[in-house]
């Protein structure tokens, strides 16, 4: 009698024990899960006229692996030029192709596009503005506007911030967050 006791005492505790774990992963919060995104879609339209042009940076896997085919248009703009700049942002891996900018909108008040461009000014600089609000009224910037200034080349980055500290930061170093993509294009302004 007693090594059943023994038995059934050893198997209750072994049971309670499992049940505990169990529910003690099932009581644990799951992080919110990254979107993959492998694609940066910048579509520019000429000040007061339909001229528009769709620009794209691509990586494979996905900004975050950095790794297969890279795809980088360069800017081909018009020097001394004003146009509406739309950002767009994509999971190209998925079936069908997976649109995440509504969700970063959805999510304004975590999410903000900082921009570099370089040089910061002079021949074949870029200047940005009047960009779009999250529902703090903090910057967002997935919709703004663009200057192009005299003839020249350069670079134009894009990168998005999750959870940034500082959205009102002027420098990259200062804004904090996690980084979810990082786009630097090349700029030829003629």
């Amino acid at each position: 009698m007693k090594k059943h006791t023994i038995k059934i005492s050893f198997l209750s505790i072994l049971l309670l024990a499992t049940t505990v774990a169990c529910n003690k992963e099932k009581d644990q919060p799951t992080p919110d899960e990254q979107e993959l995104i492998t694609t940066l879609k910048l579509q520019l339209t000429e000040a007061t006229t339909t001229n528009a042009q769709t620009f794209v940076y691509k990586v494979e896997n996905g900004f975050e692996n950095g790794t297969g085919t890279i795809v980088i248009d360069t800017l081909k703009l018009k020097a001394n030029t004003t146009y509406d700049a739309v950002l767009t942002v994509l999971n190209e891996k998925a079936t069908p192709v997976e649109d995440i900018t509504s969700e970063i909108i959805e999510k304004s008040d975590e999410h903000l596009f900082f921009f570099t461009a370089t040089p910061q000014s002079g021949a074949g600089s870029i200047g940005t503005s009047n960009g779009n609000l999250d529902t703090k009224g903090a910057p967002l910037n997935q919709t703004f506007m663009l200057k192009t200034a005299t003839v020249g080349n350069g670079s134009f980055q894009v990168v998005l911030k999750h959870q940034p500290s500082d959205k009102n930061a002027t420098s990259l170093t200062t804004v904090g967050g996690d980084t979810d993509l990082d786009a630097t294009f090349p700029v030829v302004l003629q």
